[in-house]
């Protein structure tokens, strides 16, 4: 049995007992300031997560700049950013939570290399791996660790005998930092469902998160470390979770749910601030996507390692602020790479409405109808009524204008095949649930459709939402799903191999098989129909509190 150490046996009768009381509410508050304790340590924590290949920032639109003179973010910023706090203090450690790769025109054309290249000019202490390090397989993403500069930090992957990740990768559990002579360490947990979100082997295994998390705090412990960081790449709830079920860790650097956290957000403050089994404070951070963000964390800790004081809070990174000379060098030659895709015109349009990777998780989006109503014009000559489109495949937006072949290539990044297959209407209606799943019915797993319409209450707990489905002929006409009845749907490789949840459309019959890939199949459509118009009819409704708000 594993005993608390010392500094957390002697908190917790203490701090457990003063949280629960109401007249100490401000000693648990998320922005607790006290003095600094004599022999206790003070920490500066810079970090970033799903940066997602944004070299140069994020503009308007929440597409990816291709220089970064006026838009915010980008990893020139970053780099003074952390270089400047490092000329300023001795005590800071940098970290990325994850998912450098995929998500831009930059990513699409120059793959892990350009990544790589980046890397060796940040200054990050170490990172953790994301769920789209894995997209181009393991055996691409041994390739990146051969080349990476950074230690990498994956304690719960366990790859198997066979898997190019075994054997001879540079991948460790965690690392231990030295800040004004005390030891700090820090544990990488990467993301667990790669089989299912990306493209690893089979042979791609991990270890429960918990109980991994478990023993190498005990390991660190043992060597009298009383500091501890975990940077993983699991999400907001899951890494909450954490927080409340693992003593010994004081801070959770987190991705993977793009989660904003700060004024303004409804997903919580800056520190979120949980509590251990044994009643110390874990500090839970995160700091949105694609580099606009650089989260800034103060922490003072009391001569045991437990932390005492704390302050900070996500940094936008705006235009105004400097940039790297080097890695602005570096953007600026990658950039150059890009011209053609950028220049060859496939399409116009002029629509206004939601649009972009964070719209199409939310609800109806332009690039994620425009999407399914090109799928569906393929299938219904292959008998297909039907379209589906998962939004977490939709990258970029497709701002009114001209429409260039690079914007596909950042709009449907993972390509893929396109299938017509069969269904049952009770298979769909499976689809549908897990599709609104989500926290408010949100997330990467959300269905953008054509010939369908879909509600639900987003009220009711998971697995209860889905309240109406109706499916939509080429008149407008509506009918009910019946859930006996057989359906062609037409849904991209990705969703037919069970993806992002989706085992229920694992198993349908083969109708076709599209001799345009997913990106082709829309380019093609926009050639068509250009200037494109406003997708017709609202497809996806959601509804808040008792059925009320539809959005």
């Amino acid at each position: 049995m594993h005993h608390l150490p010392r500094k957390r046996m002697l908190l917790l009768p203490v701090t457990a007992l003063l949280c629960a009381l109401s007249l100490m509410v401000a000693a648990c508050s998320p922005a607790q300031r006290e003095a600094v304790p004599d022999d206790g340590l003070e920490l500066r924590l810079l970090h970033v997560n799903d940066t997602h290949a944004f070299l140069a920032g994020i503009d308007d639109h929440g597409n990816a700049c291709f220089a970064a003179t006026d838009c915010r973010g980008g990893l020139a910023r970053i780099s003074t950013a952390i270089q400047a706090a490092r000329q300023e203090q001795d005590n800071v450690i940098a970290l990325d939570a994850g998912d450098q790769f995929q998500g831009t025109l930059f990513y699409s054309v120059n793959k892990w290399p350009m990544i790589a290249a980046a890397d060796k000019l940040l200054p990050y202490d170490a990172m953790t791996l994301g769920n789209h390090e894995f997209d181009e397989g393991c055996r691409e993403l041994a390739r990146f660790l051969e080349a990476q500069p950074l230690p990498v930090l994956a304690a719960n992957l366990t790859p198997q005998q066979g898997c190019p990740l075994a054997g001879g990768s540079r991948i460790r559990p965690y690392l231990v930092r030295m800040v004004r002579g005390t030891r700090v360490g820090i544990i990488g947990l990467a993301n667990d469902e790669v089989t299912g979100l990306a493209a690893a082997c089979p042979r791609t295994t991990f270890r429960d998160a918990r109980t991994t998390l478990e023993q190498y705090v005990a390991e660190l412990e043992a060597q009298g470390i009383r500091h501890i960081i975990a940077v993983t790449h699991l999400g907001l709830e899951r890494d909450r979770e954490l927080a409340r079920s693992v003593s010994g860790v004081d801070v959770i650097v987190g991705g993977h749910t793009h989660t904003y956290l700060g004024p303004g957000s409804k997903d919580g403050p800056y520190p979120i601030v949980e509590h251990a089994p044994d009643g110390s404070p874990v500090l839970v951070v995160t700091a949105a996507r694609a580099t606009r963000y650089l989260g800034d964390l103060s922490i003072t800790f009391d001569a045991s390692g437990i932390p005492v004081a704390w302050a900070g809070g996500p940094r936008e990174l705006v235009p105004a602020l400097p940039q790297d000379e080097a890695m602005t060098r570096l953007v600026a030659n990658y950039a150059e790479s890009l011209a053609h895709y950028r220049t060859e015109i496939v399409g116009h349009h002029s629509v206004r409405m939601p649009d972009g990777m964070e719209a199409c998780r939310k609800g109806d989006c332009f690039s994620g109808l425009l999407t399914a109503d090109a799928f569906l014009e393929y299938g219904r000559k292959q008998g297909a009524r039907l379209a589906l489109v998962n939004g977490g495949g939709i990258r970029a937006s497709l701002p009114a204008g001209d429409i260039s072949r690079g914007d596909l290539l950042a709009l449907h990044p993972f390509d893929g095949q396109v299938y017509v297959r069969e269904y049952s209407g009770e298979q769909l209606r499976k689809a549908l649930e897990h599709a609104v799943s989500g926290p408010d019915g949100e997330g990467p797993q959300l269905l953008q459709v054509a010939g369908l319409t879909y509600e639900a209450d987003t009220s009711r707990p998971a697995g209860q939402r889905l309240r109406a489905v109706h499916i939509v002929d080429e008149r407008g006409q509506r009918q009910a799903l019946e859930p006996q009845a057989r359906y062609g749907v037409v849904l991209s490789d990705f969703l037919a191999s069970g993806g992002d949840g989706f085992g229920m459309l694992r198993h349908g019959r083969l109708l076709a098989t599209s001799p345009l890939s997913v990106r082709e199949l829309t380019s093609d459509y926009i050639r068509r129909h250009s200037p494109l118009a406003a997708p017709r009819g609202k497809r996806i409704i959601l509804y808040g509190m008792s059925g009320q708000n539809p959005k």
